[in-house]
């Protein structure tokens, strides 16, 4: 029973810490990549924790493997803020030209999924694409 309340006491405070993230507030933009890999770290919780939870269902004494809902938050989080990593980090050219001067960067590799033409529908590709020049006036 302690273990349960505990599961339910770092949910509850789980969702209050999301519903505060996702107040409005005037922030610059490293902030608001960090609110990111925040809220997607805290999202991936939540949804390990219901899929551990979920899990219990096929198990004899669900009682007995309430870790799953611990083990199942942990990797969300990991998840969750890896992703959230990678989604503030955007799509990085290997060179920028910003205002006329020159930057050089590690490329960041990019997921596309290619839209099918009329003739190709139901088929879908996924693309990674590495976008080596970019321009910003």
């Amino acid at each position: 029973m302690r273990k349960l309340s505990i599961g339910v006491l770092a949910l509850v405070l789980t969702v209050g810490l999301a519903a505060n993230l996702a107040l409005p507030s005037t922030a610059r933009a490293d902030d608001i990549k960090l609110q990111k890999i925040l809220r997607n770290g805290l999202y991936g919780a939540a949804v390990g924790a219901l899929i551990g939870g979920a899990l219990l269902a096929f198990k004899d004494d669900p009682g007995d493997h309430l870790e799953f809902v611990t083990v199942g938050a942990a990797s969300g989080v990991l998840v969750g803020v890896a992703w959230g990593i990678y989604d503030s980090a955007g799509a990085n050219p290997y060179v920028m030209i910003e205002h006329g001067e020159v930057h050089t960067a590690l490329a960041t590799p990019e997921l596309r999924v290619a839209r099918p033409s009329l003739a190709d529908r139901g088929r879908r590709e996924a693309m990674v694409g590495l976008p080596l020049v970019g321009v910003r006036f």
